[in-house]
């Protein structure tokens, strides 16, 4: 990485020991994983003065939002763009309450920061809702109506998040949305062929489904159009990828005394007299210990927290099936490539691709769903290269750096693996897997020739990753990355708060009401952190005060550490 690009490696020499150092017994607040929401509670309760341990299974920080390398490559793992990165918004506010100042985020596309690809049209989806109701007009000029209609949906979705830390203007903005109101429980298709009977135009606002893994049928109405109001705001992606958001929070925690241990897997939540009262976890270097806390907070897998971690008989049995009746969303397929910058031809801004082979998107779902591999999935399409040009760690010189995703079954039998066999890494030997990997790989790139035609033959570097290599550096039931599905109702009040029926566990991450997405999980981990030091924090974090030229950041320069973890597999 070019040293101009606001960062210095790390000397490892200095930095604290994140593998064997366990400062004390006795804490205020222990984090179980260290993912987005976990770091951003941490963070904040840490620079509140709160003694916090933050435990992670994993070699690295960050959950979703790390990286990986290879020779001459680096590649993100779950973090490919964000929205409301601009001074004021939602993220960089939070990353400033938390210490986590500076991060840089690069612009994507005000033309274009998303690109769809249909058999028939391609629409470049602009940042603002006005541009983009004016594309949608052109585009569809007898549409208007319908149009129309779903902008202004966009518009109540954006006053509602503008207002989030005001519970009473959120009440008014709910009150003079009634389109919101009625149609809240409701699912993004509902909606849709409600406004327009036209399929392309159907298709097309609903064409960004790879970001909440989910059909139009089955996803709710404010996950859908709340996803896209997200964007609309503008399309960001950070300085250096996701692991310098990581990178910062957990350097933020460790400046105030904060405790980071890695590589230690929690086994148990302590219950005492019916209050969590601790967490027992395996390291391999201080073998099993016991460490008390007045709070625990859970950024683990939900169904992991609730069914596995909290001894049996300790939850109502209501509580716990419930979470196990919860749909989790479906995984995602991924493959990581260098690609000779000539396949690129004329696609040389800093946008995404969305492929879709058909306007239904329906289908390979229903197939994933069945543990058959979808025949024609759309494809996402990110190239770190163009979104963070300055960063020469991502691929060798006349070389990009190119992600492609698809939606791919959960079950490990799909992929050719026994249930016992997933667990740990033995899957990874099995040639039936690897086969199989290979074979989907080879679909989803032949896909992406809609958009880049010189595929393949323009490949110098791949690898592939499954919901199976997810699950096992995440622990995530069936591999996914966004948490319980986003259904009509699976969301807001169909997903857990914060607080839990047992006094003193806290939960945040991608299942808790904020949603999924870096965005979510950083909301989920300000609402814990709230629920422990009071609903003040919300004021503090979001309100006029931490805006730009009021706030000063704790830290002047956190710099980012290199890692070189094994991801897939």
């Amino acid at each position: 990485m070019e040293r101009n690009v606001d960062y210095v490696i790390a000397d490892y020499m200095s930095a604290p020991d994140r593998f064997r150092t366990l400062r004390n017994h006795t804490f205020d607040v222990i984090v179980i994983g260290a993912g987005t929401g976990g770091l951003t509670a941490a963070a904040l309760l840490a620079r509140r003065g709160k003694r916090v341990l933050v435990l992670d299974q994993h070699t690295v920080p960050g959950g979703n939002a790390t990286t990986f390398s290879r020779p001459g490559y680096t590649f993100d793992v779950g973090l490919h763009y964000l929205g409301g990165c601009h001074p004021n918004g939602l993220i960089p506010r939070i990353l400033r309450a938390a210490g986590a100042d500076p991060v840089f985020f690069e612009e994507m596309d005000p033309d274009g920061y998303d690109i769809l690809l249909f058999p028939d049209l391609e629409f470049r989806v602009p940042k603002g809702i006005e541009a983009f109701r004016e594309r949608l007009r052109n585009a569809f000029p007898g549409e208007r109506r319908g149009i129309d209609r779903y902008c202004s949906l966009l518009r109540s979705l954006e006053r509602l998040v503008h207002e989030s830390a005001n519970p009473a203007k959120t009440l008014w903005n709910l009150l003079r949305s009634p389109l919101l109101l009625r149609w809240a429980n409701r699912s993004f298709a509902d909606f849709l062929q409600s406004s327009t009977r036209d399929v392309r135009l159907r298709a097309l606002l609903a064409g960004q489904h790879g970001n909440y893994a989910l059909p139009p049928s089955r996803a709710s109405l404010l996950i859908g159009a709340g996803v896209a109001e997200h964007y609309l705001e503008g399309a960001y992606y950070p300085r250096g990828g996701g692991q310098i958001l990581s990178d910062c929070l957990a350097a933020s925690i460790e400046a105030v005394d904060g405790n980071i241990l890695l590589r230690s897997r929690a086994q148990e939540i302590l219950v005492r007299n019916g209050r969590a009262v601790g967490v027992r976890f395996q390291n391999p270097y201080l073998g099993v210990q016991e460490v008390g806390a007045r709070y625990v907070l859970s950024n683990a897998d939900v169904k992991e927290t609730l069914l596995r971690l909290i001894p049996e008989g300790v939850l109502p049995s209501r509580t716990r099936e419930r979470a196990r009746r919860w749909e989790m969303a479906p995984a995602l397929f991924v493959a990581y490539l260098g690609v000779r910058r000539a396949a690129l031809e004329n696609r040389q801004t800093r946008s995404n691709y969305w492929i879709h082979s058909t306007y239904d998107h329906e289908a390979q779902y229903r197939q994933a769903a069945r543990g058959e591999f979808p025949e024609a999935p759309s494809v996402f399409v990110s190239i770190a290269s163009l979104k963070d040009p300055r960063n020469d760690s991502l691929a060798p010189a006349g070389i990009v750096n190119l992600q492609l995703m698809a939606v791919a079954p959960s079950r490990p039998e799909a992929w050719g693996v026994s249930a016992e066999a997933e667990s740990g890494s033995r899957y990874r030997s099995s040639a039936l897997y690897r086969e199989r990997k290979e074979a989907f790989g080879r679909r989803v790139i032949e896909l992406t020739r809609r958009a880049f035609p010189c595929l393949p033959e323009e490949i110098v570097y791949q690898e592939f990753s499954s919901p199976l290599t997810h699950s096992r550096y995440t622990l995530s039931t069936g591999g996914t990355g966004y948490g319980i599905a986003a259904s009509p109702g699976q969301f807001l009040f169909g997903r857990p708060g914060s607080r839990t029926k047992l006094p003193g566990l806290l939960l945040c991450g991608a299942s808790c009401r904020t949603g999924h997405g870096i965005a979510g999980a950083m909301m989920s981990g300000l609402m814990a952190a709230a629920a422990i030091l009071g609903p003040r924090l919300m004021l503090e974090v979001l309100g006029k005060a931490n805006s730009v030229g009021r706030c000063i950041p704790d830290i002047a320069t956190v710099p980012p550490r290199v890692y070189d973890s094994e991801r897939t597999g």
